[in-house]
């Protein structure tokens, strides 16, 4: 340590180091890293944490001089990073827990609570808020800061991302905007430069907006439901109301373009993507998530930046993809029965779209003979169903030595056919022959915490000799006139679909670790060292240190990451260090020096520095 403070002074650092010695220096700071120092509430030993509950959150301001801890029990704590005391503690921060932390400047910071609210804070006088920003009508789980833009950003459970003009307040609050929503969101971050903006979602995907303008972010994007769109692409169908937002992929798209990032380990069938943060520099991007079958948790390492410009002319408006997938018409035995063509529900990637988009889903008539279809408009085919009918096919699955059943096909769905016969409320008029199929309704489940996702419900199957005479309507905007695609010939549905393609994402992966998976349902909150060499992840009760490479060598340059692309990479375990009492919830390195500091489900705050 003492040859790396002398290198600075002497300038060798910045001009003449060398690569090997450099990564041989990192290596020997990070893996003798130990904790020197640790935090408990002010209470007994025997019953730390009861009066702050878990530590969610911890966050440095741009000095690196003061930590901030959000906490299960509603309560805010200030430490000096220095002498790692407690300089204020807000025991009634909010009036549920306290989720997440964001300086937006040296003094001030932003917290963010289950109680749908964001408070505003100035670390000269912790008596008080600054101001309770309103707007969320879920949990927030995220707030960021744009720099460029002078905007705070926040989103939560609801699916909705705001941006707030701390700079403008009115009577009624700050000027505030709902930029975009999507479904499952869970975590949203802006990278350093304020240039990208990219979220995580409960259904297996990561989405990244280049070239960002949160101004006319609302404007680019509006009407775009990425989850629609990934639907389409799992399914390999044609979905009209996806399609025609092709455009928010293409280069031509100078503000606001999209990509999706979707592929993950062999062995890591992702679902629900809990936490999402940003390299220093902007080189890539790290996750945590949590596998479909919910028995494993991966940390993951994205490449975040723009694929290059393709070298074919006739391609170079393909949006972030490798090349486009011709669509198959559809089966000629659905098709000439007047059915619609359908999803199997053969791969996880499915279930996941079903677990994190839920729907109100009714029954409804077709069109009585002769009706007029002038004003036909073709309209989204979506498969989502109920968390409630996922529970039942699994149940199903499990006592039934057969699983071909009803449930284990989800057809395609028009969001306008008719209006309504039925209340919503309730069932429909068991009377008619051509509406008795069962009415699945729930509210967003956004709203449950992870550990209680799973639910069950009483729901009865539709006669399968009615199949073909009910239209499954789901409430998904505003209606539209529209026959059902019973009416519609096979050489009609074939055209349609032979003239389109699916966009496939570009590969992003590069590497990956596989993580415990000790309390199932809690987020763990992984972060980047200050210069980005190393990961800090959540494992067990303790902290591992994870490297790109065996020799503590930086992040990659771009001509290596294309081979790493075709062949992802195990993260390399550099340290582990257990020494907290229960799971490690939160980990983050300072931004000034290689100084860790973790918070676990006990209560417990940690700091880590490096031995030498």
């Amino acid at each position: 340590m003492e040859e790396y403070l002398r290198s600075r002074e002497s300038g060798w650092h910045q001009h003449n180091r060398h690569a090997g010695n450099e990564n041989f220096l990192m290596r020997s700071i990070y893996s003798s890293m130990g904790m020197f120092n640790s935090y408990h509430s002010n209470c007994k030993p025997s019953s730390a944490g009861r009066d702050t509950g878990a530590i969610f959150n911890l966050e440095y301001n741009a000095d690196g001089n003061i930590v901030v801890a959000a906490t299960q029990r509603k309560c805010v704590l200030v430490f000096d990073a220095v002498t790692q005391q407690e300089i204020f503690k807000v025991p009634d921060a909010h009036t549920d827990s306290v989720n997440c932390i964001k300086f937006f400047d040296d003094r001030k910071f932003a917290t963010g609570s289950d109680d749908f609210t964001v408070a505003l804070w100035d670390l000269r006088n912790m008596k008080q808020k600054l101001r309770v920003l309103h707007g969320h009508s879920n949990w927030v789980k995220n707030i960021e800061y744009s720099s460029k833009e002078k905007l705070l950003v926040t989103s939560g459970f609801d699916g909705s991302i705001f941006t707030w003009d701390i700079k403008s307040q009115t009577e009624q609050g700050l000027i505030s905007q709902r930029v975009f929503h999507a479904s499952g969101l869970m975590r949203c971050r802006i990278s350093p430069a304020g240039d990208k903006l990219v979220f995580c979602t409960s259904s297996g995907y990561i989405m990244i907006v280049h070239h960002l303008d949160l101004t006319t972010l609302h404007k680019d994007l509006c009407g775009f439901r990425p989850g629609i769109y990934r639907l389409m692409q799992l399914g390999e169908q044609y979905i009209p109301q996806a399609a025609k937002y092709d455009h928010v992929f293409s280069k031509r798209q100078k503000k606001n373009r999209v990509e999706l990032v979707t592929d993950f380990p062999d062995q890591n069938d992702a679902e629900m993507i809990m936490a999402l943060q940003i390299h220093p520099q902007c080189r890539c991007m790290l996750t945590r998530n949590v596998s479909c079958d919910e028995q494993s948790e991966w940390t993951c390492i994205h490449d975040i930046n723009e694929e290059p410009e393709p070298n074919d002319e006739e391609s170079g408006d393909e949006p972030l993809i490798k090349r486009k997938r011709q669509l198959p018409p559809p089966r000629q035995s659905e098709t000439e029965r007047g059915q619609q063509p359908g999803f199997q529900i053969a791969r996880p990637q499915l279930r996941r779209y079903m677990r994190a988009h839920p729907a109100r889903i009714v029954a409804t008539s077709p069109p009585a003979a002769g009706a007029a279809n002038d004003n036909f408009i073709p309209d989204i085919w979506a498969a989502e169903v109920t968390v409630q009918e996922r529970a039942i096919r699994q149940s199903r699955a499990r006592n039934s030595a057969s699983h071909v059943s009803g449930y284990n096909f989800v057809y395609a769905i028009s969001s306008g056919v008719l209006p309504l016969r039925t209340n919503l409320g309730g069932r429909p008029n068991s009377g008619s022959a051509r509406t008795r199929a069962s009415v699945a309704t729930t509210e967003a489940t956004n709203t449950q915490p992870i550990a209680s996702r799973s639910s069950s419900s009483d729901s009865s199957s539709s006669n399968s000799s009615n199949e073909s005479d009910i239209t499954v309507s789901l409430e998904m905007g505003p209606r539209m006139p529209m026959r059902p695609l019973s009416n519609i010939s096979a050489a009609a549905i074939a055209s349609e679909i032979g003239q389109h393609t699916i966009l496939v994402n570009a590969r992003k992966l590069l590497y990956y670790a596989s993580e415990t998976n000790n309390k199932p349902g809690f987020i763990k909150e992984p972060g980047f060292s200050a210069d980005g060499r190393i990961i800090c992840s959540p494992y067990g009760n303790g902290v591992r240190l994870l490297a790109y490479q065996e020799d503590c060598s930086d992040y990659p340059n771009i001509q290596m990451l294309d081979q790493i692309k075709e062949k992802p990479r195990q993260l390399v375990e550099l340290a582990n260090i257990t020494e907290h009492q229960d799971v490690v919830l939160c980990a983050k390195f300072s931004p000034r020096e290689p100084l860790l500091v973790t918070g676990c489900n006990q209560g417990e705050v940690a700091w880590y520095r490096p031995y030498l």
